[in-house]
C-alpha cells in the first residue's frame, strides 16, 4: 500500500512539474518615444526612438524626423538639427546615440515652450512644458576628500561636501541635485606631455539630512519641494569615485548642480527610477512612467539651475 501511494505521488509530481509554453498573441503598435529636458541658456536636446514590447531584446531603433522645433512666444522658434554619433576614444564605454539639438541655448523664461516633431507618414507629435525660476546655491564647502582605507576598495576615494541653498515654496516645486567628478591624467606622447580631462559620475552614498530624498537613475538625488520647510537648507552629500589612472598634479574638482525642476520632470525621473529598480523582480508592482507627449510617449520637461565647482584637496 505504501509503495502504491508513493508511486501515485511521484506521478502527480511529474505531471505537475511539466511546463507548457504559451504564446501570447498580443497586438503591439510601436510609438515614438520623445525625451527632452530644456533649461535656460543650454542647447535644447531631443531624442527620438521607437517603443518596444516589454520582452523584446531587439536594439533601440532611433527615429529620423523631417522637422523638430521648439517655440516660445517670447523667444521665437528654435529649429533643431540631427547630431550624428561620433566615437569618444577617451570614453569607449560611453553610450553614444543620435539626437536633435539647437545651435543656441534657450533664453531664460517661465512661459510655455511647445515642442513639435514631424515624421514622414505619421501624425504630428507635440508637447508643452514650462521652465521654473532660477535657484541659487548659497555656498559649497569641502568636508573631506580622501582615499578609502578599506583594503577591499582599491583606488576608491570618498568625497563629502556641504551644500547650502534657500528654499522658497513660491518658486520651487522639486529639486534634482547632481554631481560630476572632474580629474586630469597625464600621458607621455613621444617627448610631449599631454593632459586629458575626464568626467565621472560619482556614486551618491547618502545625504546627511532629515529631508526625504530618492536616488535618481541617472545621477544624484531627487528632492520634492513639499518635503522642505521654507528658508535656508543645508545638506551634506557623501560620494565616492573609483579610478586606477595616475592623476596629474592638478587638483581634481567636483561640480555640483542644483536643479529647480517642474512637476513633469520630477514625476518622470521619480517613476522611471522606481521602475528600473524593480525591473528584475517578477513579483514587483508595475510602475507607470508618466508621459506628456501628444501622439507619442515620453517626456518634455523643463528645469532651471545653478552650479558651483570646488577643488578637491586631500
Amino acid at each position: 500500500m505504501l509503495i502504491r501511494s508513493t508511486a501515485i505521488i511521484l506521478i502527480l509530481l511529474l505531471l505537475w512539474s511539466c511546463e507548457e509554453v504559451v504564446d501570447l498573441d498580443i497586438d503591439f503598435e510601436p510609438l515614438v518615444v520623445v525625451v527632452s529636458e530644456i533649461a535656460p541658456n543650454r542647447p535644447a536636446r531631443v531624442t527620438l526612438n521607437r517603443s518596444r514590447p516589454i520582452l523584446s531584446d531587439l536594439p533601440t531603433e532611433y527615429v529620423t524626423a523631417t522637422e523638430v522645433t521648439i517655440e516660445n512666444s517670447r523667444n521665437g522658434l528654435f529649429s533643431l538639427f540631427l547630431q550624428e554619433p561620433t566615437k569618444d576614444t577617451l570614453n569607449p564605454n560611453l553610450n553614444i546615440f543620435p539626437f536633435y539639438t539647437s545651435r543656441l541655448g534657450i533664453a531664460e523664461s517661465a512661459s510655455n515652450f511647445e515642442l513639435n516633431v514631424k515624421i514622414e507618414g505619421e501624425a504630428p507629435i507635440s508637447a508643452i512644458t514650462t521652465i521654473p525660476e532660477r535657484i541659487n546655491i548659497q555656498s559649497l564647502n569641502l568636508i573631506d576628500f580622501s582615499k578609502d582605507t578599506d583594503p577591499r576598495e582599491d583606488d576608491k576615494y570618498n568625497i563629502s561636501v556641504q551644500i547650502d541653498f534657500n528654499h522658497n515654496a513660491n518658486k520651487s516645486n522639486s529639486y534634482h541635485l547632481i554631481f560630476y567628478f572632474i580629474y586630469s591624467v597625464e600621458h607621455e606622447i613621444e617627448t610631449d606631455t599631454v593632459i586629458y580631462n575626464f568626467i565621472q559620475t560619482p556614486e551618491v552614498n547618502d545625504l546627511s539630512t532629515n529631508i526625504p530624498y530618492t536616488f535618481d537613475f541617472e545621477n544624484g538625488v531627487l528632492i520634492k519641494g513639499n518635503d522642505i520647510s521654507s528658508g535656508l537648507q543645508s545638506l551634506e552629500a557623501n560620494l565616492s569615485v573609483q579610478f586606477d589612472e595616475e592623476r596629474s598634479p592638478f587638483n581634481s574638482e567636483l561640480l555640483v548642480e542644483l536643479r529647480n525642476t517642474n512637476i513633469d520632470y520630477h514625476n518622470y525621473h521619480f517613476n522611471l527610477t522606481r521602475q528600473l529598480s524593480q525591473r528584475d523582480s517578477i513579483l514587483s508592482q508595475a510602475i507607470i512612467v508618466p508621459s506628456n507627449i501628444h501622439n507619442g510617449l515620453g517626456i518634455f520637461s523643463g528645469y532651471n539651475f545653478d552650479n558651483q565647482i570646488i577643488k578637491l584637496t586631500e
